[in-house]
Order: structure tokens, then C-alpha cells, then sequence
């Protein structure tokens, strides 16, 4: 049998996560012919699209990124919705727990667990005693991430930098305590899409960045923990095998992310006079020199 399935997704950032779903499917055997659809990183096309995929009648959406997902659901109704990385499903409304989802939706969070992220820091940089954290005040999923880190006990003092807007981070010299010895970035686009002005300074004051958006360690971050796309794909293809079977969508539980991938950047340690810990390097999926 050939089955139907939309694919929506928002930048092609996500690209491993539709690779991830794809080849899950095609390791059950399940056959399908996709209804792709990218909106390039246009937020505003994604009802439309999502719209497109509901007339088409698919069988079911892979959505990839919050966006896609709420789109999915709001534009295509009654259509089975499989997502991520969503950082936050409940939190977004998605569904209504994570292991009693309900409703239209299910699939694979893509939140590192804060305590992974505190022992990666830990391990990246032993001797650093105090971590800024620069965020966006109004990005939810910056804030979910930060609540996650003043919830545990921090092997290091932490100073939260939070910023009303991206015009703020212009005021970066001025935001910045002097005595920091690296600066995190949670999860949160306005930094991610500003990165280049925030390492434009923290280089200029040798002040190492640990990055939670993978593209930010190739421009110049020291090093990010992040989901993997492509075995989140995977976990989602595996919902949607057990939703073609017949099992009711509500029913199926939020996967969470498990073993994130480290990303490192040999060339700002260097510049940075940092040693990359050897058994960092070890497991580092990926070494930018």
C-alpha cells in the first residue's frame, strides 16, 4: 500500500529531521509518496501550505519546527500531526501532556535536558567559575530553557543577560558582566540571527560561546550540545507507523532527546587559547577547524 504523507517544513535548517522520518519509514517497510512543502523560513506562508496539504488529503504531516506544527493543526484539522523539535509541546499548546498527548498531535521533542547541557559546560570549560546567559525576555522557548537551568544546582554562578529586542544586543559591550568566563546561549532565534553581532564583540574580549543552535558553532561559537534532527526523524517515523497500524494519535507519547550531538570549534579554542578536553573530541559528532 502507498500512503500519502505531507511533509511542512519551515527552513531547511530541519533538512536531517525530514532525511531522519524518510528513512524510519522506509526501514518499516512503510511505502509513501510525500507532499513536500518548505516555507524557506517564512512563517507566514505556513498556513497556506499547511491548507495545501489538508486539500491534497494526506494521510498524515510531518511538521517540522513549532511553527510548522501549529500550522498543521490549526489549518489542517483532523489530519494527524507528527512533529519537532518542538521545543515545548505542552507549553505551546500542541497537546495536553506529554505522555497523554490527546487531540491531533505527537512526536519527538527537541529540548536538551538542561542538566546535559550544565555538565557539558562543566566539561568544556573546568575552570570557568561564572557563566553568562544572554536571552531573549520574550522568546518562549529562551525562557523555558533558562527556567530549566535556575531549577538545578549550578556547579558555577550563573548571570542571566536577558534582552527585550534584537535591537538590544547592538548595547552588547554594556549588557555583558565583566566578569564572566563564557557566555551560554539558550534555544531562541533573535540570538541565533544575531549571532554574528554577538561574536563580533565576545571575540573582541576573548569571551568563549557555548551555542544551542548547531550553525552558530561554524560561525564562531566554542561548542553546542543540540538534538539530533536525524534520530528525532527516526522517532517520529516510528509514531507514524504506529498511527498507520491503528493506533489512536492521542494516545502516543512525546519523545524526548536523547544523546545530543557535540559540536565543536577547534579554530575559535585556538583563537581563544582553550584546550578542547580530549574526550570531547572523542565524541564529537562534528570538528569545525
Amino acid at each position: 500500500m502507498l500512503h500519502r504523507i505531507g511533509i511542512l517544513q519551515l527552513t531547511q535548517y530541519l533538512d536531517e529531521a525530514v532525511q531522519g522520518f524518510k528513512t524510519g519509514l522506509s526501514e518499516k517497510n512503510i511505502a509513501a509518496e510525500f507532499l513536500y512543502y518548505n516555507a524557506d523560513g517564512n512563517e507566514q506562508e505556513l498556513p497556506a501550505l499547511a491548507r495545501k496539504l489538508k486539500e491534497a488529503a494526506v494521510e498524515m504531516i510531518f511538521a517540522c519546527s513549532t511553527p510548522a506544527a501549529l500550522a498543521a493543526i490549526q489549518h489542517a484539522p483532523q489530519t494527524p500531526v507528527i512533529f519537532t523539535p518542538v521545543f515545548d509541546p505542552v507549553g505551546t499548546g500542541l497537546v495536553n501532556s506529554l505522555t497523554q498527548p490527546g487531540g491531533w498531535a505527537t512526536g519527538a521533542a527537541g529540548r536538551v535536558a538542561a542538566a546535559e547541557k550544565i555538565n557539558f559546560i562543566r566539561r568544556l570549560l573546568p575552570d570557568a567559575r561564572s557563566i553568562g546567559c544572554l536571552y531573549h525576555l520574550h522568546d518562549a522557548n529562551a525562557v523555558l530553557e533558562v527556567a530549566g537551568f535556575r531549577a538545578l544546582e549550578l556547579p558555577f554562578s550563573w548571570q542571566e543577560i536577558p534582552f527585550e529586542n534584537p535591537a538590544a544586543l547592538s548595547l552588547l559591550p554594556d549588557l555583558l558582566p565583566e566578569n564572566i568566563d563564557a557566555l551560554f546561549l539558550p534555544i531562541g532565534r533573535a540570538a541565533e540571527d544575531n549571532f554574528a553581532s554577538i561574536v563580533y564583540y565576545t571575540d573582541s574580549v576573548n569571551l568563549p560561546v557555548i551555542a544551542s543552535h548547531p550553525p552558530n558553532v561554524a560561525a564562531g561559537a566554542l561548542a553546542a550540545l543540540t538534538a539530533n534532527h536525524f534520530r528525532l526523524g527516526i522517532t517520529c517515523a516510528e509514531k507514524a507507523a504506529a498511527i498507520l497500524g491503528g493506533t489512536p494519535i492521542g494516545s502516543i507519547s512525546i519523545s524526548q532527546a536523547e544523546n545530543p550531538d557535540i559540536i565543536l570549534n577547534r579554530f575559535s579554542a585556538t583563537n581563544l587559547g582553550i584546550e578542547l578536553p580530549a574526550d570531547l573530541i572523542k565524541q564529537a559528532k562534528e570538528i569545525i577547524d
